[in-house]
């Protein structure tokens, strides 16, 4: 019977007959799934009530933003119109004010013109007075002048009207007067240039005196007083018109103004602290414009420094016009009397200068071998800066352009001016004359042979003491450097 109820026979007993077991579960079943598909209603008919509610909540926000800007716009507008309305108010005080300022001041103006006027009639009459009194007692003591100091001064007039004399005197004057106005507008009105005028004024007056005091051709005198006769009898009583005595007046308050703001602004700080500034600037300005004109001779490119007054720019040596550096073994005396290398110190500043940018030279001319001219570093003029900082000297003369320069330096005691200084040319001239008398025949320049080189060396220059000459190898004393140079020998570069 067990065996039976094993056996299955292809039938399936649970299709045809329903227990009680099988009939709970598929009614659990039935409600799961229809709890589900209720869930899933609940769900969707959430989302609809909420995508409502939500739709009506931004309508109600756009509905209050629209609210709120009209009120804000509504608000400015009419805040907008309260402030145009109180600036046009405010507007029209203030002008009904200024038209009235205006004409106060106007009519007070026109009140005060004629009595500004009058004051300066009076001011002028005052000074042409004084002009007038001044020039007489000039004319008078210059006649009594003339009077006891012609006998003293006639032996000086016939000495200058000579020929042999009158000549040098006028060349040696105009010379003088020439330089001075050449180096006025180069360098500006410098202690140099102040003197050169003043011995070519006084070189030339003198001469034009002594031939005044010799007598006056007669047609020049009548043609001298004819002019002043017509002008007399033309200008008579000029003086005394209100115009003229106005306008003289108003030039002279106008020329001591225009003095007044000049020394206001020489005294006071600022870019230009100093006149002789103001001088170099010009200068250099000039210089920048003759450079421009002459560009076929620039030489630009880095710098290197060869000694204190001389660089090498692309290949090229320039010796820098104007100045003069202490030779490389020069020694100067600081101001504890303690010696130092002032020809190291000055080839350094040159260095140091060289090293700030690039170099621009203008090479107009050359000497001993070498370019000359003027170099800048940007807008630095580098001899100027050298001068300045009391690294070198300037070149002396009638046409110096550092002169103004190197007495700023002086005064400041800056670099070889802080102690005691020996200008590269008397520093020369001591070496060759100690090494003369030790040399043969008192000749000082030591001509070396090394290889194929053949070289010469001066009594300044560097390891001039360590050079022995040696005839066994050609080498020799000379007695000056073009002796050298004509026997073949070239200048070393420590010379």
């Amino acid at each position: 019977m067990f065996g039976w109820r094993k056996r299955n026979d292809g039938f399936e007993w649970r299709d045809y007959v329903r227990t009680t077991i099988l009939v709970r579960r598929r009614k659990r079943r039935d409600r799961v799934g229809e709890a589900r598909k209720a869930a899933v209603e609940n769900l969707k008919a959430a989302g609809l009530r909420g995508a409502e509610v939500g739709a009506e909540g931004a309508k109600a926000m756009g509905r209050g933003a629209i609210h709120a800007g009209q009120q804000g716009a509504m608000l400015g507008a009419a805040g907008a119109k309260r402030m145009g309305l109180g600036a046009v108010h405010y507007g029209r005080r203030g002008a009904v004010l200024g038209v009235a300022g205006a004409k106060v001041a106007g009519s007070r103006l026109r009140a005060g013109i004629p009595v500004a006027w009058w004051y300066l009639q009076r001011f002028g009459a005052a000074v042409m007075a004084a002009v007038s009194y001044a020039w007489a007692v000039v004319r008078t003591l210059g006649g009594i002048g003339a009077d006891y100091l012609g006998p003293l001064l006639a032996p000086v007039g016939r000495l200058l009207r000579q020929p042999s004399v009158r000549m040098p005197l006028l060349v040696a004057g105009g010379v003088a007067l020439l330089g001075g106005i050449i180096r006025a507008f180069a360098n500006g009105f410098e202690r140099d240039t102040w003197i050169a005028l003043l011995v070519g004024a006084a070189i030339l007056g003198a001469l034009l005196l002594a031939h005044l005091v010799e007598g006056t051709p007669t047609w020049l005198y009548s043609a001298a007083a004819s002019a002043r006769g017509r002008l007399r009898g033309r200008f008579a009583g000029l003086t005394d018109k209100p115009l003229v005595q106005g306008v003289f007046a108003f030039v002279v308050l106008g020329i001591f103004a225009a003095g007044a703001v000049t020394a206001w602004r020489s005294s006071s700080g600022g870019s230009i602290t100093t006149a002789s500034v103001s001088r170099h600037e010009r200068r250099e300005a000039a210089r920048e414009e003759a450079r421009v004109a002459a560009a076929s001779g620039d030489i630009e490119g880095r710098g290197t420094a060869v000694s204190g007054d001389t660089l090498r720019v692309d290949g090229t040596t320039v010796r820098l016009t104007g100045i003069e550096a202490p030779e490389p073994d020069q020694t100067c005396t600081d101001a504890d009397g303690h010696e130092w290398s002032c020809g190291r110190a000055a080839r350094q500043a040159l260095s140091g200068l060289l090293r700030t940018g690039r170099v621009v030279c203008d090479a107009s001319g050359s000497a001993e071998g070498h370019s000359t001219g003027y170099c800048k570093v940007g807008d630095l003029d580098v001899a100027a800066e050298l001068v300045r900082g009391g690294h070198v000297f300037a070149t002396s003369g009638l046409f110096a352009s550092y002169g103004g320069i190197e007495n700023e330096a002086r005064g400041n005691k800056a670099g070889i001016w802080a102690g005691q200084a020996t200008r590269p040319s008397d520093y020369r001239a001591q070496k060759w004359e100690e090494a003369k008398r030790e040399a043969p025949d008192g000749c000082p320049i030591k001509g070396s042979v090394r290889g194929s080189r053949r070289f010469y060396i001066v009594p300044w220059a560097r390891g001039y003491e360590r050079v022995k000459v040696s005839p066994s190898r050609g080498e020799r004393w000379f007695c000056s450097e073009s002796e050298a140079q004509e026997a073949g020998f070239k200048p070393s570069e420590q010379s």
